[in-house]
C-alpha cells in the first residue's frame, strides 16, 4: 500500500506529513512509531506525539483517507511530492504500541483549549508558557509556524490524577496545538494535533526559553493585547516561511468557507 500526496492537491495531508517528517528530522536518534487506525494517522517520536483525523460523510473521500490499521513508512521525493508507504513490521514491541494508543486515546478526551495563537508571532513562545505554564522549546517555533494557528490545549488540571492512573506513565504536562480544515461545504472535517513533551517536561533543564518583559503577569491570553511591550527585532528569512505561505495559499483555494452548526471540538473527536 502507497500513497503519494502533492502539495498542490492535498495541502492539509501534505502541511501534516511535513510536520511528521521535521519531527522525525528532529529526532533522529530515535526510531518514529507511525501507524494508522481507520481514519487517523499517527506519529510518535521521541517527546513528540501527532494524529491527522480525516472525518468525512462522503462515501469516496472516506475511501481515499482509509488508512487501515498497518505500519507506515515516511519519505519525500525530490520533486517534494511525501511518499506514505506500508512498512514491513511496527517498529516497536507490543507493549509500547499499546501504550502509545493508550496515551492517544486518553490524551484525546482530557485535554482543554486554553486559547489560540497566531503564526509569525515572534511572542507566541513566552505567551504560551505565561498562559499554560508549561514549557515550550524554542526550536518547536518551525513546528508551530507550520500549524499555521493552531489551538492550544492542555490537560484539564482536575483529571491530572486520572490521567496517571488511566494512562501509564505519560507526562502529564504536555501540551497540544491543534487546527481543523473543512472541505465539501463542511461535510469534510480535517483535523491535525501535534502533542508536545509526551514523555517527560523540559522545564528543569532547558535554556533556550525566550524572555519577554511583562508590564503585568496575566492570567489569560487576551490581556497581552492590552500591555506596552517592546517589539523585538525579529529578522524574516523569506525561504524559512516560503513553503507555509505556499500552503496557506492552497488552503484558502481549497477549503469552502462554511461554519459546521454544532460545537464540534477536533480534541474530543
Amino acid at each position: 500500500m502507497k500513497m503519494l500526496i502533492k502539495k498542490d492537491e492535498e495541502p492539509f495531508f501534505y502541511k501534516f506529513l511535513s510536520i511528521a517528517k521535521e519531527i522525525i528530522r528532529k529526532n533522529k536518534r530515535y526510531t518514529p512509531v507511525f501507524y494508522g487506525d481507520d481514519e487517523k494517522l499517527y506519529l510518535v517520536c521521541n517527546n513528540y506525539a501527532a494524529v491527522y483525523d480525516f472525518q468525512s460523510n462522503l462515501l469516496l473521500d472516506d475511501e481515499l483517507r482509509e488508512f487501515g490499521k498497518i505500519p507506515y513508512e515516511l519519505s519525500q521525493l525530490p520533486n517534494g511530492d511525501m511518499k506514505l508507504a506500508k512498512a514491513e513490521h511496527f517498529s516497536c514491541q507490543e507493549s509500547y504500541l499499546i501504550a502509545v494508543r493508550n496515551f492517544f486515546k486518553h490524551a484525546g478526551y482530557m485535554s482543554k483549549k486554553v486559547f489560540s495563537v497566531d503564526k509569525g508571532d515572534p511572542y507566541k513562545i513566552p505567551k504560551i508558557v505565561e498562559v499554560t505554564q508549561r514549557w515550550i522549546s524554542e526550536e518547536d517555533n518551525k513546528i508551530l509556524d507550520k500549524i499555521g494557528f493552531p489551538d492550544i490545549y492542555m490537560l484539564d488540571a482536575e483529571r491530572v490524577d486520572e490521567f496517571i492512573t488511566l494512562a501509564g506513565d505519560w507526562n502529564p504536562y504536555y501540551l497540544a496545538a491543534c487546527d481543523q480544515t473543512e472541505l465539501n461545504g463542511g461535510q469534510t472535517t480535517i483535523t491535525l494535533t501535534v502533542y508536545f513533551n509526551i514523555k517527560n517536561d523540559p522545564k528543569k533543564s532547558a535554556v533556550d526559553q525566550q524572555e519577554m518583559e511583562l508590564v503585568q503577569q496575566p492570567t489569560n491570553y487576551d490581556e497581552f493585547e492590552d500591555m506596552d511591550v517592546e517589539e523585538p527585532e525579529v529578522e524574516v528569512v523569506e525561504d524559512d516561511y516560503q513553503e507555509e505561505e505556499q500552503l496557506d495559499a492552497l488552503l484558502e483555494d481549497t477549503v469552502v468557507p462554511e461554519e459546521l452548526e454544532d460545537d464540534f471540538d477536533p480534541m474530543r473527536a
